[in-house]
């Protein structure tokens, strides 16, 4: 029964060819020429990346096992030949790959994966579509058969690229994903939804004689408008896409002699703008508009709420963006993001080793990077060129990453993703989070992550932006070098005690801050004091020092806090909050040397201060 059912997905041709939006609309006799269509990709090569690293820690055996296995997993291959006889045909009017509407690829594979006294032998895997995508930024979603007919892998968070001119396409970057029929061969429940690496194809294309490549007057990525006076960038983050097989939030594995977790999420944008954005991957040369090699930028941070407070406990290093899918408009995929266009980065994208750099080399509100003796570019050599192998830097390390303590987690956590792109005219609406909540069992993590995506910084979940209350404040900072956001939540203790509890968020203030002064009554008491910053560095924790009415809470060693950054600290008295302003010290001061923000403090109305 399982192969007639295989069988029946492999030959029967999904016609689910509702038109999309933007084809809608448009007025052209040859419409429905265009889209009956059908481009036809067969033979090739398909290769294999696994997580080797992460593999290993979940006791599942690879066989071959990694030539290279101190490298990054992106950097170890098993590549198999993909049968001349099997193709997939898709749909592509005017030149914009729509979806696939037959598929049956072929790769002859010989590897094997072994749990315990369980070997799974793969000498066949047939790529079948599956017609009921779970995400509209997805192209096309895969499911792997073997050669026994066993639904052993899903693939999504593709990138389609083809060449008209040298009749090729490139399927590259899905990832790979544990099916439960293969958890259940393996005799390990939670493998199911595991990414297990990536999967590229490179593929002959037969393109038909009358395909058209473009809507007629159209310029998607021949003649791009850029930011200018008329036209602006603002891209959306619209969501960290969880599907029926895979987790938004996904375990890539642990760091060397430690039980650090290291996590990367999916993310899913929207040019929202009218403005066309550039995407140029880094060392790649020097184009329009900006005569450099102008791309995107992808972090993402892990809070937490505890006792009450909230704090930031891990971030990554600086993703480099370096592809553009454009679905959903009419603009094929490539180095530029048309308006109305979608975009979708995987987990494994978002965890390459040649694509991760250090946070700290981006000027975060001007949005600009310099190569220039930057982590992939330490000797000046610079463009045009293709990106330096990077021959360290395996997920193992941990380098750039994001690394979580598990001491940190609580059944809550909140990843946060955002998008750093030059000239966008809304910071906020580029990121976003969801709530997640580890478990361990059989060596592996699952991360449990809510199906709800949040617009916004994660911070508003714990007090509401524009917040002004007798216990609760949030004001959000726009100034001419940045946005910060200040939080306070205050919780009345009984017997006359009161715990502040504030969040102070740096999203993009490059001037960094190096002080904060808290308006507090000369009668006010100060006990349990609490400071955290993400760097989990206790020596160089800011202090506590009182000034008169005021309390400092100063840098006493280099720890400013920078862009990208959330600085929480607490401290218990006997003075019911009141409004008031608290200022902040800008530590390497441009326009301004400090900044102020109207919050709650614990200051007698009646006595002298910040008070408003």
């Amino acid at each position: 029964m399982k192969i007639l059912i295989f069988l029946a997905l492999l030959f029967t041709n999904f016609q689910l060819l509702a038109i999309s939006p933007w084809l809608k609309n448009i007025d052209d006799k040859n419409k429905q020429e265009q889209l009956d269509l059908r481009w036809v990709a067969s033979g090739g090569e398909a290769d294999f990346q696994f997580l080797h690293e992460k593999l290993q820690l979940m006791n599942v055996e690879l066989t071959p096992k990694p030539v290279f296995p101190s490298k990054p997993w992106s950097q170890n291959h098993l590549v198999y030949e993909i049968s001349k006889t099997s193709s997939l045909k898709m749909q592509v009017p005017y030149g914009s790959i729509e979806k696939v509407t037959n598929s049956g690829l072929e790769v002859n594979t010989n590897f094997s994966l072994g749990y315990k006294n369980k070997t799974i032998k793969i000498t066949k895997l047939t790529f079948i579509h599956n017609p009921k995508k779970d995400s509209d930024f997805d192209i096309v979603n895969f499911k792997l058969y073997d050669q026994d007919g066993h639904h052993v892998f899903n693939t999504n968070n593709i990138h389609i690229q083809y060449s008209k001119d040298k009749k090729l396409m490139n399927m590259k970057h899905m990832d790979i994903s544990a099916s439960k029929t293969l958890a259940k061969l393996l005799l390990l429940p939670n493998l199911a939804g595991q990414i297990l690496g990536q999967v590229h194809t490179y593929s002959y294309l037969s393109i038909p004689k009358n395909a058209q490549f473009q809507i007629k007057g159209g310029n998607c990525l021949t003649n791009p408008s850029f930011q200018n006076t008329t036209n602006f960038t603002d891209i959306e983050l619209v969501g960290m896409p969880s599907t029926s097989f895979t987790d938004a939030v996904n375990w890539l594995g642990t760091v060397n002699g430690t039980d650090y977790l290291i996590l990367a999420p999916s993310a899913e944008l929207l040019n929202v703008g009218t403005a066309d954005v550039p995407w140029w991957e880094k060392l790649s040369g020097t184009f329009a508009p900006y005569n450099n090699d102008q791309h995107p930028y992808l972090v993402w941070d892990v809070y937490r709420e505890i006792d009450n407070r909230f704090e930031q406990v891990a971030q990554s290093g600086l993703k480099h963006a370096f592809f553009s899918t454009n679905v959903n408009c009419s603009c094929p995929g490539g180095n530029i993001l048309g308006t109305g266009c979608g975009d979708i980065y995987g987990v494994g994208s978002n965890n390459r080793s040649d694509a991760l750099g250090l946070r700290p080399e981006l000027e975060s509100f001007s949005g600009l990077w310099d190569s220039c003796g930057s982590f992939f570019d330490p000797d000046c050599v610079g463009p045009p060129g293709p990106s330096p192998e990077i021959t360290s830097g395996s997920t193992s390390t941990g380098e750039n990453r994001l690394t979580l303590d598990p001491n940190d987690i609580v059944p809550n956590l909140y990843m946060q993703a955002w998008y750093v792109v030059r000239d966008d005219i809304n910071i906020f609406n580029s990121m976003g989070y969801k709530r997640f909540s580890p478990t361990f069992s059989n060596n592996i993590w699952s991360m449990n992550t809510s199906a709800t995506f949040n617009s916004g910084p994660a911070i508003y979940n714990y007090v509401p932006k524009n917040t002004m209350n007798l216990m609760q404040a949030s004001q959000t900072l726009s100034t001419n070098e940045g946005h910060l956001t200040v939080a306070v939540k205050v919780i009345e203790l009984g017997g006359g005690l009161y715990r502040y509890n504030y969040a102070i968020e740096n999203y993009d203030f490059d001037p960094q801050l190096n002080v904060y002064h808290i308006p507090f009554d000369t009668s006010a008491s100060l006990s349990d004091t609490v400071f955290v910053d993400p760097d989990k560095n206790a020596s160089n924790n800011w202090s506590f020092s009182r000034t008169g009415n005021v309390l400092n809470i100063a840098e006493n060693v280099s720890n400013s806090q920078d862009w990208g950054q959330l600085f929480s600290f607490s401290f218990t008295t006997n003075i019911a909050p009141a409004k008031s302003n608290i200022v902040l010290g800008v530590a390497n001061p441009i326009n301004n040397s400090t900044i102020s923000a109207l919050s709650l403090a614990p200051i007698n109305l009646f006595s002298d201060g910040f008070e408003q």
